[in-house]
């Protein structure tokens, strides 16, 4: 079964992370042949260009590109595709309703449905999603609710943190650490603020980039705290930044779904997360995460404060959240799901 898989996004961050990971671990699928198409010079370009993918590079300058969509057009017909899967409000809006193949929008946040009339099907990352999806007039029964997934780390990259803290001089401190792009709806602001709150043993590791960066070292600078807030940049691989973190922190005010959550759970690290939309759709307090109210930095330090000082809650929420992750959120599952919607489709 030929499978395009399309996204037009630019640089990299958290979606454009999930739809490099879905297109490599579909590929080893043996019945499923993955063709991805992706913005010219962009992040995922360079990335798929390592990988056993075939790649088309694009413009996808605008929604209203009608040389992509027009290749796109020729790619699907190039190609004989079974199925166009798309990714996010471009790549759907992009997709002609001429191109070859059973087209689905994947939808990560609370897009408008408007990008999506050329599409047969809908997927929604989760229950709240798909609620938005039918209530802007989508019909039910062509619609599915399937997750978002993340890959299991192997033991042998444990071995990569060894020097890694020593590195960031953050040896004999208790760090908190998110993987974020750099934008106010990550609520980063709120963590560095609820960092003046805790003791001076807690550092905060950030790891993005973003349009936020200058504005949040002013801030860590105001607030007296620049020495205990490291910004290490985007990184490919977070593994061995969450394997030397002692507390996972998700602070965002906007999260329709949050892959980033999975990642706590996949490290088997203790999470505090504001009540955004995707954490409350998947994790629950005081079993799979310590939740605490979104823009407010005293209800942030307070759960840091309470996870830290209780051994047993922070056992407890590791367990729970890896055995959450691992009923519902591992590729194998995910992918079996998408895979039966591609087979009925066609």
């Amino acid at each position: 079964m030929k499978i395009l898989q399309i996204c037009g996004a630019q640089k990299a961050g958290g979606a454009e992370a999930h739809f490099l990971r879905f297109c490599i671990e579909l590929n080893k699928h043996e019945d499923m042949d993955v063709v991805a198409i992706v913005r010219k010079d962009s992040w995922l370009e360079e990335q798929l260009n390592k990988e056993d993918i075939k790649v088309y590079a694009l413009g996808f300058r605008s929604s209203f590109d009608l040389i992509t969509s027009l290749k796109i057009l020729k790619i699907s017909l190039k190609e004989k595709s079974d199925i166009i899967q798309c990714w996010m409000n471009r790549a759907a809006t992009l997709t002609p309703k001429r191109a070859r193949g059973f087209k689905i929008g994947r939808l990560g946040g609370y897009y408008s449905l408007k990008n999506y009339k050329s599409m047969d099907w809908l997927v929604g990352a989760t229950n709240d999603i798909c609620n938005h999806i039918t209530q802007n007039g989508w019909h039910s029964d062509k619609l599915s609710c399937i997750p978002n997934f993340v890959n299991l780390p192997s033991p042998e990259e444990q071995k990569a943190s060894d020097n890694l803290k020593n590195e960031l001089g953050l040896n004999d401190k208790t760090v908190l650490f998110t993987p974020a792009r750099l934008h106010s709806v990550k609520g980063l602001d709120t963590a560095i603020k609820a960092l003046k709150l805790l003791p001076d043993q807690f550092c905060y590791l950030i790891v993005g980039n973003g349009p936020e960066e200058d504005t949040l070292k002013k801030l860590a600078n105001h607030l007296g705290v620049q020495d205990r807030v490291i910004f290490a940049g985007w990184q490919n691989d977070i593994t061995p930044f969450c394997y030397i973190s002692d507390i996972f922190l998700v602070p965002s005010r906007h999260e329709p779904f949050g892959s980033v959550l999975l990642e706590a759970w996949s490290h088997k690290k203790p999470l505090v997360t504001s009540d955004s939309q995707g954490a409350l759709a998947i994790t629950e307090d005081n079993k799979t995460s310590l939740m605490f109210n979104k823009d407010n930095h005293y209800s942030l330090a307070e759960k840091v404060s309470i996870l830290q000082s209780n051994a047993s809650l922070k056992s407890l929420i590791v367990e729970n959240g890896y055995n959450e992750l691992i009923s519902k959120y591992v590729a194998s599952s995910v992918l079996n799901t998408y895979t039966s919607l591609y087979k009925k489709s066609i």
